[in-house]
């Protein structure tokens, strides 16, 4: 049996070959849908051929996911644990039901995938048919071994209900982010489906570093990498924003062709990085750590591959954002493209090495960045503050709460104003009134 499996589709084919004592053959293919995964194929897989064998019988199934053989022994070690601890334990909890239930033999061993095993192939084709037939899903009502199931807007949840908790924790903060029009403008839709957001995010705030203790230089990297990721680093652009009546204009002080946003800081011709030597240097820290990691042929044509992909362009116009396409920009505020952890994955097989790979090489790259091109910039821009005497941080406090203070008192005016005008049009409400009485009562005498 075998999956067809792509992260980027909700729906997964699975399939399964089989052959009774007479050497008669059976096949069945099927279509999964919600939480898709190839361990949840895998089990679906193994529940369809459980429920699909005559009782009294010997099943013996080959399976390449060892991941699926160890739900089904765990949750037989502990049945009591099983919907706290596993993913898709309605399944697992299925098969053993109806493996009992059918009196079977069930047993399950591991086969390479992909290694040219005839019967394997033939699964991996119906797996791939799958896609286009019913859907499978198991009858829980039916099972006596599930009293309860969790569902969120009426889908059954099948993991545990603390993973889920997180994640949907997760989604609703990264919602909260992409809804501000400083992110809906920038990253759209289709944008959003073209990047790596947990490695992103994970790079972002450094949350993969496990310490007991605080350190200076890990929190100021911290700060330098949220306010990259969310365009709010001090520019020239902010600072007039913040103080308007201290900073008369945003243009850039080193170049004076653009006004300094975070876009521009980045790609200032008077860096003495340019755009294209951080591209070499993020592609060469790529190339180094992975050939490190894994083995050093299968790292071939790694760099070329890497300076071809659309997602690691420089466009024409450097100081744009495309809102729908990533660029080489997007990379150096802090986004991560799905094809760039493909590639490494690809060569690392494993997801935990090609997490650590992206970690470390996107660290180095941040620090690349703050050392090369924003700590030269600060100096720049502090030494033109001191020249034109706006050095002090205090005096630039007391300019702005001036400013609020001004903004305040035109409110509160305007707010007297009213209620005075309120005020004026209640008392000749009340005279008209008291008029209109007086003519009345006259009128009845």
């Amino acid at each position: 049996m075998a999956d067809n499996n792509n992260s980027h589709v909700t729906t997964i084919g699975c399939g399964w070959c089989a052959f009774d004592e007479n050497d008669t053959e059976f096949n069945f293919s099927g279509k999964v849908e919600n939480f898709a995964s190839s361990t949840r194929v895998e089990l679906m897989a193994i529940l369809t051929a459980v429920y699909a064998t005559l009782k009294r019988s010997r099943l013996c199934i080959f399976t390449d996911s060892q991941v699926a053989i160890d739900a089904i022994a765990n949750a037989a070690a502990n049945p009591r644990k099983a919907h706290r601890k596993l993913k898709n334990w309605t399944i697992v909890k299925a098969i053993e039901e109806i493996a009992n239930i059918q009196n079977l033999t069930l047993q399950l061993k591991k086969v390479k995938a992909h290694s040219g095993v005839i019967h394997n192939e033939t699964a991996d084709k119906l797996a791939r048919e799958g896609c286009f037939k019913p859907v499978c899903f198991p009858d829980l009502q039916s099972l006596t071994s599930v009293n309860a199931v969790s569902c969120w807007n009426t889908e059954t949840i099948e993991e545990p209900l603390r993973h889920f908790t997180k994640k949907l924790d997760k989604a609703k903060h990264s919602i909260k982010w992409r809804l501000p029009n400083r992110n809906i403008s920038t990253i759209s839709a289709f944008k959003s489906k073209q990047i790596q957001w947990e490695s992103s995010w994970r790079m972002t705030m450094l949350s993969y570093i496990d310490r007991n203790v605080t350190d200076n230089k890990e929190t100021q990297q911290r700060a330098f990498n949220v306010k990259l990721f969310n365009n709010e680093l001090p520019t020239l652009e902010k600072l007039k924003d913040r103080f308007p009546k201290i900073y008369e204009n945003n243009s850039c002080i080193r170049c004076n062709l653009e006004k300094e946003d975070q876009v521009h800081v980045l790609t200032c011709p008077k860096n003495l990085i340019d755009i294209h030597s951080c591209k070499n240097k993020l592609i060469n820290l790529l190339v180094s750590k992975t050939t490190t990691v894994a083995c050093g042929d299968r790292c071939k044509n790694m760099c070329k591959i890497l300076e071809a992909l659309k997602e690691l362009h420089i466009p024409r116009d450097v100081s744009t954002r495309d809102a729908d396409h990533l660029s080489f920009i997007d990379v150096m505020l802090g986004l991560i493209p799905i094809t760039v952890y493909d590639i490494v994955l690809q060569k690392v097989v494993t997801h935990e090495l090609a997490d650590q790979i992206i970690d470390d090489v996107f660290n180095q790259f941040k620090l690349f960045l703050h050392t090369h091109i924003w700590k030269d910039r600060c100096t720049a821009v502090k030494k033109w503050e001191t020249e034109n005497g706006i050095s002090n941080n205090k005096w630039k406090k007391k300019v702005r709460n001036e400013t609020l203070d001004t903004t305040v008192t035109s409110q509160t005016n305007n707010t007297d104003n009213n209620s005075v005008l309120n005020n004026t049009t209640q008392d000749l409400y009340i005279i008209m009134l008291l008029k209109i009485a007086i003519i009345e009562l006259g009128c009845i005498k």
